[in-house]
């Protein structure tokens, strides 16, 4: 940058030359009535090929100041998006239940781009500016000290200006990345629910309330923008009173023979050179005040350590599942709540066995599965595989061996293949179409014109709610699992199927440890242990058999639903 900007300023300097050559000649031609035309054009010849000269050198050197800045700008911003993805992976179900998909996607692309704004153009012209100014202002204070002062008088009050408004960009720039945010959020969550927006008819009301979101974004915008847009005129009028002063106390000092004719040319070209660069002081005050409010915002996210347990235990111990699964007054409350969901637990899960958790809504079933699962981390109380404490587990390693399969099925925008491929991509065809036989989805799925190969669009939307489940089901049998947990997996499919699929789960998958929830009594018969919860609490345990012949909570649940 600075030999670039060595080389803008001999331009200038012969300019200023010519200038002075051709005065000089005229003063000759009137005072002594000769000219020496040779001479005079193989000076000019001269200069003008050193022009052409200098001006390809700055340009190969332009060249790579912008490559070193500008291409590494964008390396960064990979680097970048990469590391923010890299954290929310680290990040736990907390941290997603309490931000908003469409702040996330919105901190890791626009959020990124304004830093990477900064860190290239913005950067790149404000060191422009720094070395332009120190190598033109040493150049005119060498030439004339007095008409360097009258010529920089404007820019005090240009700083004074930015030193202003900055302030106000700032502010004004959080402001529409919030409510871009909130747009991008918006607009996630429409298309995301599109199927019951239109079930309900209300497809007028969403695009009012866009609309009435657009609008506030547009007006955040163009308060920016009403900023912004006193800076640049602003600049430039400046920049043009610096021209006009040099014209004129340039002039004056020409007549009073203080400096040439050529110092003024020259100083005229200085003052143009310093247009753009000092016009973009407002831009690169725009873009870094910007870049600022967004990477607080992504900081913001990067310096939450609400990790998942998964990455909490990277380099602890690695063991197999070999006797049980122990609870010792587990307790698990929800962040921003006071109420306990489980309450005081103690329980052992025997490995190999199947084991139930039953209760109504909101007893804490789905909460212990995902406790055993590891996506959630215990308030209180201890946890053990085996002899060692979750705390002291590498999840990693672990979590190989556990197949979960959650209510909320996700599926892929992919193939129904690839879905269920997801977790195991060694299964051979003949493995995979005998496993979609017994879950009774094989024909089903020779129906679809395209069969395994059909694509289901996002969410599994062109499959029905028992198909989404048994396909989430072949997903997580497919590896092969030590540990299976099903979180109610057979709400949606008939009782024939079920009990066809749990047949061939009991038999087939003797060598893992199956844990479900439910409250179907006919998968009930199969548990070599139920667990009983109400309010949090573990109130009965035991077997079917055993749970039915005495008064509890179980034998209500069993009798209700025979009457229904």
């Amino acid at each position: 940058m600075v030999i670039a900007n060595i080389f803008a300023l001999f331009p200038a300097h012969l300019i200023g030359k010519s200038f002075n050559l051709i005065v000089d000649k005229i003063e000759a031609f009137q005072n002594q009535n000769f000219f020496n035309e040779n001479e005079f054009f193989s000076l000019l010849s001269t200069y003008f090929l050193l022009l052409i000269l200098f001006a390809v050198l700055r340009g190969v050197f332009m060249f790579y100041m912008r490559q070193s800045i500008i291409v590494v700008s964008r390396h960064i911003e990979y680097d970048l998006k990469n590391d923010i993805y890299d954290h929310y992976q680290k990040l736990s179900f907390n941290f997603y239940k309490k931000n908003d998909s469409g702040d996330l996607l919105n901190r890791i692309t626009e959020d990124v781009t304004k830093v990477r704004m900064y860190l290239g153009p913005a950067c790149m012209y404000s060191l422009n500016l720094f070395t332009l100014i120190i190598l033109i202002v040493s150049r005119m204070l060498f030439v004339s000290p007095f008409l360097t002062l009258v010529v920089l008088l404007p820019l005090p009050i240009l700083s004074f200006l930015i030193y202003n408004v900055s302030h106000k960009i700032n502010f004004n720039s959080n402001i529409v990345q919030e409510k871009l945010s909130s747009l991008t959020n918006s607009v996630q969550e429409v298309f995301s629910g599109i199927r019951l927006i239109k079930a309900f008819v209300r497809g007028q009301e969403i695009v009012s309330e866009f609309n009435h979101d657009s609008e506030k974004y547009m007006d955040e915008h163009i308060n920016l923008a009403r900023i912004n847009s006193m800076f640049f005129p602003l600049v430039v009028f400046l920049v043009g009173i610096s021209i006009l002063l040099t014209v004129y106390v340039g002039g004056l000092l020409v007549v009073k023979e203080l400096i040439s004719i050529g110092e003024v040319a020259e100083f005229i070209i200085y003052v143009n050179m310093l247009t753009w660069p000092v016009t973009s002081i407002g831009w690169v005050t725009e873009v870094i005040q910007r870049a600022s409010a967004s990477q607080a915002r992504i900081n913001e996210f990067l310096y939450q350590k609400d990790f998942t347990v998964y990455f909490k235990s990277n380099e602890k111990r690695k063991i197999q599942f070999k006797n049980a699964i122990t609870f010792s007054e587990v307790s698990y409350c929800y962040p921003n709540t006071s109420t306990m969901t489980i309450n005081s637990i103690s329980l052992k899960i025997k490995l190999n066995s199947m084991v139930a958790f039953v209760g109504h809504i909101g007893t804490g079933k789905t909460t212990i599965l995902q406790l055993l699962a590891g996506l959630l981390s215990k308030t209180s109380g201890k946890i053990y595989f085996d002899d060692t404490l979750v705390e002291d587990l590498n999840w990693d390693f672990l979590r190989k061996d556990i197949g979960y399969v959650s209510q909320d099925v996700f599926l892929f925008s992919d193939s129904i293949r690839n879905n269920i491929l997801f977790t195991n991509n060694d299964v051979s065809e003949k493995n995979l179409l005998k496993l979609l036989t017994e879950l009774c989805l094989i024909e089903e799925i020779k129906n679809f014109n395209d069969g395994l190969d059909t694509y289901i669009g996002e969410g599994g939307v062109t499959l029905s709610g028992g198909q989404k489940q048994r396909v989430a089901l072949a997903r997580a049998l497919v590896k092969n699992p030590k540990i299976l947990i099903l979180d109610d997996v057979f709400s949606n499919v008939d009782s024939i199927t079920e009990l066809k699929i749990l047949n061939f789960i009991h038999t087939s998958f003797e060598d893992t440890t199956i844990i479900l929830t439910t409250n179907r009594l006919s998968i009930l018969t199969y548990c070599d242990t139920i667990f009983v919860l109400k309010d949090g609490l573990l109130i009965q345990e035991g077997v079917h058999n055993e749970l039915i012949s005495k008064e509890g909570e179980y034998k209500k649940i069993f009798f209700n639903q025979l009457r229904e």
